[in-house]
């Protein structure tokens, strides 16, 4: 879309300021199921989100349509939106940086592959699945490759533009021993295929299945826990939020006047970087046009900073922080960390086990929605793992509920590993805590 065609025809119609967000995305969906490619797509999609200032009001409006000749009824779709708004709230359009970092995408090789290889790919992950276990029952496999680029351009000035390119690959498979089900996945980050060790990659997802055979529940108390990095990953996930100066300001966040202040242990130190070298997506600037930056968000436990977009970052009078994000281009800001990650240690995973010698390891958790309260730090999940014995891994258990507080979690750690997992925008290695409840028989 003609931005200057637009801001041409925004100044005709007495809008005073004018911004074009343009999202443009390539996705690929390939998956396959016992052998057998079930879906195979491709799609280029293509979204425009213009923002403008009218009768001091900041309205919004979408569409797909790249077409500069409904570029008048756009802006007459915007005159009207902002005509039925009575929002008092501040709003801004924002006029950019002086300076914006600038990044390499990492170098991939996946966008030299034909459908038809990254199709034998995911055949050759089933056939391995089936050939490693006699108990195999189903196994399935995805691949989903998405390219795109965002460009922001406003007329007090900004004018920038971001691209990305990642894929992600997920194998997973169902065993049968007797009457008893059990289920086991991975899912991986693709920068190469030519570096793809499929072994490696099936042995882990049909590990997870068959070493939960037989698992049993153990009797209820206090253990040493290693929270397993996939784990940690996701109850950060669930708690994230508490950093947000929006969940601050609303009084729905754990730290609301903690700012400076201890609140976890002195190991723990959390940093949101934008740039972070095993992250998929690198992001230059936030989505209202904010450069971003690598923030200390915890510092020797100590809470730092909170996360800002312009909005917060005015009501609260500091610098926007460069975390104003949408989920989608029709979507709000809200406000999501770039990339967060826990600063590990220098034990691999092997010798995290050994430091415990005996207690329990989770590997997976459910109930995430209904087992948290976001507010609190309060969480009951069922999970599953295995015992830790002699420093090793040992017999499985499920059916049990570990219990506890995210922030009393944190101040409890007493060893990091060094085995980061990526996921979902942050970063989270295992961890060793001295002592969590756990129910079970």
């Amino acid at each position: 879309m003609d931005f200057k065609l637009l801001q041409k025809e925004a100044n005709k119609a007495g809008i005073k300021a004018i911004e074009l967000y343009e999202k443009q995305d390539k996705k690929i969906n390939i998956s396959a199921f016992d052998n057998q490619i079930n879906e195979k797509t491709e799609a280029n999609t293509k979204v425009f989100a213009i923002r403008g200032e009218y009768n001091n009001q900041l309205a919004t409006i979408y569409t797909e349509k790249d077409d500069d000749n409904e570029i008048p009824n756009l802006i007459k779709r915007l005159i009207e939106v902002a005509s039925h708004l009575t929002n008092d709230e501040p709003y801004f359009i924002y006029p950019g940086d002086n300076d914006y970092a600038t990044v390499e995408l990492p170098i991939n090789d996946f966008e030299k592959l034909s459908l038809a290889e990254k199709s034998d790919v995911l055949l050759k992950i089933t056939t391995m699945l089936k050939a490693k276990t006699s108990l195999y029952f189903h196994g399935e496999a995805e691949y989903e490759e998405i390219s795109g680029k965002i460009t922001i351009i406003n007329s007090n000035g900004l004018d920038v533009t971001k691209e990305y390119k990642y894929a992600l690959l997920y194998g997973a498979i169902i065993i049968k021993n007797d009457n008893e089900m059990k289920n086991g996945y991975e899912v991986k980050y693709l920068r190469s295929f030519k570096d793809l060790d499929l072994d490696s990659f099936t042995d882990k997802i049909v590990d997870k299945a068959v070493s939960q055979i037989n698992a049993k529940s153990i009797k209820s108390g206090a253990y040493k826990v290693v929270i397993q990095n996939n784990v940690l990953n996701n109850l950060m996930g669930a708690f994230v939020n508490n950093f947000s100066a929006l969940k601050v300001k609303h009084k729905m966040s754990f730290l609301e006047n903690k700012l400076n202040k201890q609140v976890f242990g002195k190991n723990i130190n959390l940093i949101d970087d934008p740039f972070y070298k095993d992250a998929p997506m690198i992001d230059t600037f936030d989505d209202e046009g904010v450069s971003t930056k690598l923030k200390e968000v915890v510092k020797d436990g100590v809470l730092q900073t909170y996360l800002h977009n312009l909005s917060t970052a005015s009501h609260y009078n500091v610098l926007p922080t460069g975390n104003g994000f949408k989920t989608s281009p029709s979507g709000d800001v809200d406000i999501y960390p770039c990339n967060l990650y826990l600063e590990g240690g220098n034990k691999n995973f092997a010798e995290l086990l050994e430091t415990v010698n005996d207690g329990v390891l989770i590997t997976s958790v459910n109930g995430l929605h209904a087992g948290v309260n976001p507010i609190s730090g309060d969480f009951n999940l069922q999970c599953s793992g295995y015992l830790i014995k002699e420093g090793k891994r040992d017999l499985p258990i499920t059916l049990i509920v570990l219990s506890g507080n995210f922030i009393d979690m944190l101040n409890n750690i007493s060893e990091i590993a060094n085995d980061n997992y990526y996921f979902n925008g942050m970063t989270m290695p295992s961890v060793y805590v001295k002592s969590m409840n756990i129910s079970g028989n």
